[in-house]
């Protein structure tokens, strides 16, 4: 069957499943192994952020061809016959920013240019891609884009948007706010709903007065930027960055984002959230749409984290021990005394991870730098209110759950998912991090029913059973774990890039990424994985392992972790993402 993959982790609610593979079948790989089939080249950057998308059958370059697309940081786009390798056509949208400390302290970008992935529109045979350009090539200096391509000749349909300037109403009494490139860092992926881009924006700095999650919208048929939304406008923070994953969709047209640390009030600030937002179009000519939020979830609050009141009914005397560093934050808890603190335990994002769908269950999944599993509700969410995350109130808004929470990357006993007071979620279980930098994958095994899986920082892939009254039942785990060769105090990140092909309900494979070393601080090597997504081993304990069927570790392969980015398995291939300027093409041997 052919198959078209137009989006990140293949479809709107981000199950990262791939449904209809027949060719790379579990028992196949095990017994006949994978081989490079083709090494894609991008000369103009090394470092490929987008995930591949890929057409089966398009109408490219002048013929017929199954079709791999590709966008790079130095904002080109390339198109490649998956059978051949030759490039149909390349498309340059600019000069993209060259690296910055202000935009990474670490320099291991070369530029700055599409980080997230583009969306493809199959009734209109376009591309729409977010790019960073600078004409100059100066952090200071550069815009962010929405471009349009032809996906027959990968030329632009429409002039480029310019977000810059772009405002956002709250009401509420509170001055607009203006979009300025200078501060967002554009790494969410693109998503698409009835003719609208939905574009995200995180921020660079996320402990910074200015720091904002966005999101914007773009008509596709007027070509018009229709509606504009700010997590945080009476505070800072709440970036949208999901580690790369996109909105989730929901088949009523419901937007749903997760948050990272920020400000929040559940009225006009909304960090550390899930939250679930309806596009409302233009009622007319020249004027604008909006986006509604129209339900959110919060589990605490950054000033609850670093032991001030956590309901934030009061700014409270922050507690010694308890206080990092050199913490910045944003003007509204400025403005009502807060200090300046370090960020030992101010960084711990629930938008680390992205959110994913289960319609079928009335459910989402999220996680974040916590490792913890939250199980959203998706017709009540729950509408957290500051007052309910004070001590006395905790309980019954982990009640609003569709499950009560639990460790999902990592198990230490010693640790309540839920406790009282989040300052007691501020430790390394194990002396490391256990953060979930990307999104669970779900699917629905005909014989165990919904199933899903997560591999966090310094850990391993972990494999879970949803059971009839939403919880999770763990089920197994690999050997193999993320950085083990990261010295580093805690470890290294990002944890695990994975995806999953299986033919319907059956044959299912579960491909994964991890870096040996860190690889946020460093350029550090991957290693590659195949796993039967559920035909387990036994561990000498009795416990459950997940089997490797292949392992580019036995093989000696060398390729360059791609951090945020994962690979991708489609019509029997299996397209793999690298930070060597080259995107592999892999099959059966």
């Amino acid at each position: 069957m052919n198959v078209s993959v137009t989006t990140r982790s293949f479809d709107g609610t981000r199950s990262g499943a791939q449904l209809h593979e027949t060719v790379l079948t579990p028992a196949a790989v095990r017994a006949r192994g994978i081989k490079q089939a083709l090494v894609l080249k991008t000369p103009d950057d090394r470092q490929l952020e987008a995930q591949p998308l890929y057409l089966a059958g398009a109408r490219v370059g002048g013929g017929t061809h199954d079709t791999i697309f590709q966008a790079t940081m130095g904002n080109c786009v390339y198109a490649w016959d998956a059978d051949t390798g030759s490039v149909l056509w390349r498309t340059s949208l600019g000069p993209p920013v060259k690296r910055a400390k202000a935009i990474d302290q670490h320099l291991i970008n070369d530029h700055w240019g599409i980080l997230s992935t583009p969306v493809i529109d199959l009734s209109t045979n376009r591309l729409y891609v977010c790019y960073w350009s600078s004409p100059s090539g100066k952090w200071a200096d550069g815009h962010h884009y929405l471009a349009s391509l032809d996906i027959a000749t990968g030329k632009e349909t429409h002039p480029a948007i310019d977000f810059e300037g772009a405002t956002f109403d709250p009401g509420h009494n509170l001055h607009p706010l203006a979009f300025r490139s200078l501060e967002r860092k554009q790494r969410a992926a693109l998503a698409l709903v009835d003719g609208i881009v939905l574009v995200p924006f995180g921020t660079i700095a996320e402990s910074d007065n200015e720091a904002h999650g966005w999101l914007i919208a773009v008509d596709t048929r007027s070509w018009k930027q229709t509606a504009t939304w700010c997590s945080t406008a009476r505070g800072s923070g709440g970036g949208i960055w999901m580690s790369g994953s996109g909105p989730a969709i929901q088949s009523d047209g419901s937007i749903w984002l997760v948050t990272g640390n920020g400000e929040f009030d559940g009225v006009v600030d909304f960090g550390e959230s899930v939250a679930r937002l309806r596009y409302v179009p233009p009622p007319a000519n020249n004027v604008n749409g909006k986006f509604e939020v129209t339900g959110w979830w919060t589990p605490w609050t950054d000033d609850g984290r670093l032991g001030k009141n956590p309901g934030g009914e009061a700014v409270a005397a922050l507690l010694p021990e308890r206080m990092p560093s050199n913490f910045r934050v944003g003007p509204y808890l400025a403005s009502l005394g807060m200090e300046a603190m370090g960020d030992t335990w101010a960084d711990q994002d629930l938008g680390a991870s992205g959110i994913v769908l289960i319609e079928d269950l009335g459910i989402a999944l999220v996680s974040g730098k916590d490792g913890i599993l939250y199980t959203i509700r998706l017709d009540q969410p729950g509408n957290t209110r500051q007052a309910d995350l004070a001590p006395a109130h905790v309980a019954a808004n982990f009640a609003k759950l569709a499950a009560p929470p639990i460790l999902y990357t990592y198990f230490d006993p010693s640790i309540n998912p839920a406790p009282t007071d989040p300052a007691a979620l501020n430790v390394y279980a194990a002396q490391r991090t256990h953060h979930l930098h990307g999104t669970p994958i779900v699917w629905k095994s005909a014989a165990r029913g919904w199933m899903h899986y997560c591999g966090g920082e310094n850990g391993n892939l972990r494999a879970w059973q949803l059971n009839a009254d939403k919880s999770s039942a763990y089920l197994a785990c690999s050997e193999a774990y993320a950085s083990p060769e990261c010295t580093k105090p805690y470890g290294g990140m990002p944890g695990w890039s994975i995806a999953l092909s299986a033919n319907g309900g059956d044959s299912a494979v579960v491909w994964a990424m991890i870096p040996y070393g860190d690889a946020n601080m460093t350029i550090t090597n991957s290693r590659l994985l195949a796993y039967d997504a559920q035909d387990f081993g036994r561990y000498a304990d009795g416990s459950g392992q997940i089997v490797p069927l292949w392992d580019s570790q036995d093989w000696n392969w060398n390729l360059l972790h791609p951090k945020f980015n994962r690979p991708i398995v489609v019509d029997g291939r299996v397209l793999v993402p690298t930070y060597g300027g080259e995107l592999l093409v892999l099959t059966l041997a």
